[in-house]
Parts: structure tokens; C-alpha cells; sequence
């Protein structure tokens, strides 16, 4: 039976894409309104997995899903990396030159800011999603476009007027994890971590000493971010990535000395690393699995 994966978005989505990557083109995406129902979704059996974008090359962290990978105890079992595409679509028969407004989600607009740059007349409108704003587009059947995938051109009967209108092409980059509501199955396969490390107080050298846990094990640390930690005002907990398999003795290692220094370290997924890919242009293109 074919695996339920859910993501934030409708149909056309570029979430929907990453479900496929991630979860095989066999699986049956479903559509949820927001990222916390995927979660949801995922912990109270309705998903078998979930998709989530964590973070994009031009506009940074996607925090929401940062918060909510601390609130919800689901494990990262898969990362893929994809090529961001926009294209400008519009309702049959409308061209560049009729619009009067683009919706799309506030970060799609801030990617293609050269194009509103060079085109004042034209109004950006924020709304919740991409593929949502084509569908809201093909149902106005308006003078408005917006900025969505291929796919959602598709999905909702709209032309295509340009491709590529993100400021940086083949470098707009947005990563997104696959979580479960149980680890993943061949642990050994994980060639990088995900952790929160929560430390206790606050004392003068106290993130250089977690830092060294890894710089001297030789562990490669890809990213860290500071978040608020809920309840408890003006204290921090630091989420980091880095090359490595949580069952390496190193690894253990380092998540003990961190412990020692005064903290609590979750691990959030051991997975393996991702790929670049690109996104589903069309249905047509989808093979299904055998």
C-alpha cells in the first residue's frame, strides 16, 4: 500500500515535489493547511511521514518548523535539497503586460524582488502559499498572477509567462527534511545529525566549550542557530547540524561532554545527507513506482 506523506500546501506545491523525492513518486501526498497538522498527521497515525521545508539559500531558517521540530517528537529520517523554479503564471490570454498584481507566499515574492524591481506597475501580494495563490489566481480569472511551480501551472489551467524569475537562478535553494513518528530504519546509513542541545544557565565560554565537543573529535558542524527556549525568557537553545552517524563512538562521545557541561542534548534524526534536485514539472513526468 502506497505511503501517506503529508506537507503544508494543496496540490502543485513545491512541498508536494519534496514528498516525492523523499517518499517515492508512489506515494499519495497530502495536502494540510498548516505546518503543525503535519506533525499531527505524522504522530496520530494519519501520515505515514511528513515533508517539511527547513530552510532556503536566499532567505535563510524557516523558523516555524525549527520551533516545531522542539515541540512535536517526531525523528528526521531523510533531507533533499531542490532547485527552486518560479515561474509567473497567469489566467489564459493574460500577458506580462495586463497584470496589475502577483500573489504568492511572502519569501517566493522577496526571491523574485528583481522582477517587481523592474516592473513598478505590478504589485506583489502576499499570500499563505504558492500553489494556493495559482489556485486562487485560476479562480479569480482575473488580471492578477501569481508565483508558483510548473506543476501548479498544470494543476490549475494557467499559462506560463516566464520561468526562472528568482533573483538567483540554479543557486535558490530550499532544503526539507522527512520526518516519522519512529527513527529511521537502517540507523547505519546516516551520514548526518541533527541535534538540540539545551544548555543550563548561562556562563562565560560555555558555547565555546560545547563547540570544542566537536572541533576536537573532528566532526564537521554545517550549521548552527540560536532559538528562544519557551517558557523561560531571555534563555537560548542551539540547534546544529553536522556530518557523522549518532552511533559512532565519537559522536557519543561528544553528545556525553556536552551533557557534562550542563544540558540536555535531543538528537532529532540521524539521516543521510541529501541531494540537489529538481523539482516535477509535470504529472506527465511523475513515473509511478513499480
Amino acid at each position: 500500500m502506497a505511503e501517506v506523506v503529508a506537507y503544508q500546501g494543496v496540490p502543485g506545491a513545491y512541498s508536494e515535489s519534496a514528498c516525492l523525492h523523499l517518499f517515492g513518486t508512489g506515494c499519495r501526498p497530502l495536502p494540510c493547511e498548516r505546518f503543525e497538522d503535519i506533525y499531527e498527521a505524522v504522530l496520530d497515525g494519519r501520515a505515514d511521514g511528513g515533508v517539511v521545508p527547513v530552510e532556503n539559500t536566499t532567505t535563510g531558517t524557516i523558523h516555524p518548523n525549527d520551533d516545531l521540530m522542539m515541540r512535536y517528537p517526531v525523528h528526521i529520517v531523510g533531507e533533499v535539497k531542490l532547485v527552486i523554479e518560479h515561474c509567473l503564471l497567469a489566467p489564459k490570454g493574460v500577458g506580462i503586460d495586463d497584470l496589475t498584481g502577483v500573489k504568492s507566499h511572502p519569501q517566493a515574492l522577496a526571491q523574485c524582488s528583481d522582477f517587481f524591481a523592474a516592473h513598478p506597475a505590478i504589485k506583489a501580494i502576499p499570500e499563505f502559499d504558492t500553489a494556493g495563490s495559482a489556485r486562487i489566481v485560476a479562480q479569480e480569472k482575473g488580471t492578477t498572477g501569481a508565483i508558483a511551480s510548473a506543476l501548479a501551472a498544470e494543476e490549475y489551467g494557467l499559462d506560463i509567462l516566464q520561468k526562472n524569475l528568482e533573483n538567483q537562478r540554479d543557486t535558490n535553494i530550499t532544503r526539507f527534511f522527512a520526518i516519522r513518528k519512529t527513527p529511521g530504519e537502517h540507523p547505519e546509513l546516516g551520514t548526518k545529525c541533527s541535534i538540540v542541545y539545551m544548555p543550563v544557565g548561562n556562563r562565560s565560554g560555555l558555547l565555546y566549550n560545547a563547540l570544542s565537543a566537536f572541533a576536537v573529535r573532528n566532526l564537521d558542524l554545517l550549521k548552527i542557530e540560536s532559538r528562544p527556549r519557551p517558557g523561560r525568557p531571555w534563555e537560548y537553545v542551539f540547534q546544529l547540524d553536522f556530518r557523522g552517524n549518532a552511533a559512532n563512538p565519537a559522536v557519543q562521545q561528544a553528545f556525553e561532554e556536552l551533557r557534562l557541561e550542563g544540558g540536555e542534548v535531543r538528537l532529532l534524526g540521524s539521516y543521510p545527507e541529501g541531494e540537489t534536485k529538481r523539482l516535477f514539472s509535470s504529472r506527465d513526468r511523475i513515473p509511478e513506482d513499480p
